[in-house]
């Protein structure tokens, strides 16, 4: 059995601890990027997948 130091136990944790703040918060991101945009998505009658391709395609 291999025995772990608690000095890179304690940084995992930190690591997954960031990794989940950072999810959350490009989902939190995304989400709000939907939800502005829904108004003007829904006077042009796009669906979400025509709307946002023009957006892919410009970067």
């Amino acid at each position: 059995m291999t025995i772990v130091s608690t000095t890179i136990f304690a940084l995992a944790i930190a690591f997954l601890v960031v990794a989940a703040i950072a999810a959350v918060a490009s989902i939190a991101t995304v989400g709000e990027l939907v939800v502005s945009n829904r108004r003007a998505r829904l006077a042009r009658h796009e669906s979400i997948r025509s709307y946002y391709r023009g957006f892919v395609l410009t970067h």
